[in-house]
């Protein structure tokens, strides 16, 4: 390859990757709840503290499916933390993790019941909890979502670096959007995302994390029309 054809190669190529960063875009997510209709705030489970309440199994909501994976997905653990191997099959629908290794919902005192995903050893162990893969299959494809996220500081390293999350977009036939890892912030906060071009096609969303602490999830925002039974497990 010359020179010139090499240079032609490599800029077509941040061009590329540029344009697909540029897919999903954060917002304020305080903006959107003033957009979007549809809330998912885990209040309907008993308010238990840690390790909380065990969920094992696809959790089904209005509007929207919750559990570890989508299909074609495989689960491995770095360090702990659930990583997602593979891309989707299509079309997109949800796997559970195994029993114990799934999701589970704990009330985080002065503040709510949040979500958690659940990697080995497994419930009820605390060194597993938050550290868990997530992923959210929606009713209706969407242009906007959005969520909260507790992160808390280790207690016996405070000067650590903050966590952070990664959030990987797909559509109904499991392509992949975007993905975009995301700084968090310490205790409760929102983080919003929207299609760059008002597109309508986020089917479902998989999150994982490698925050020090594990990560809590509250509040998921999205638009919604009130057809669920299609998506029942």
């Amino acid at each position: 390859m010359t020179t010139r054809a090499y240079l032609w190669a490599a800029l077509s190529l941040s061009i590329a990757t540029a344009a697909q960063s540029q897919a999903i875009q954060q917002v304020p997510y305080a903006q959107l709840e003033d957009e979007l209709t549809a809330r998912i705030d885990f209040e309907g489970f008993p308010r238990l503290p840690s390790p909380g309440s065990q969920l094992d199994g696809i959790q089904a909501f209005d509007g929207a499916l919750i559990g570890e994976r989508f299909d074609g997905q495989m689960i491995a653990q770095d360090h702990g933390f659930d990583i997602l191997h593979l891309a989707p099959t299509p079309p997109l629908r949800l796997r559970p993790g195994a029993n114990g290794e799934n999701l589970a919902v704990e009330f985080v005192f002065f503040m709510s019941n949040q979500l958690k995903g659940m990697a080995p050893p497994g419930f009820p162990e605390r060194n597993g909890g938050g550290e868990g893969a997530v992923a959210i299959l929606f009713e209706r494809d969407q242009s906007a979502l959005g969520f909260r996220v507790t992160a808390e500081p280790d207690p016996k390293n405070p000067e650590i670096a903050k966590g952070r999350m990664t959030v990987a977009f797909y559509r109904r036939d499991g392509a992949l959007i975007d993905r975009l890892d995301v700084e968090l912030g310490w205790l409760l906060a929102g983080y919003g995302f929207q299609r760059s071009d008002g597109a309508e096609d986020i089917a479902g969303i998989a999150i994982t994390n490698r925050d020090p602490q594990g990560v809590m999830i509250d509040d998921v925002i999205f638009d919604r029309v009130l057809v669920t039974s299609w998506l029942r497990p």
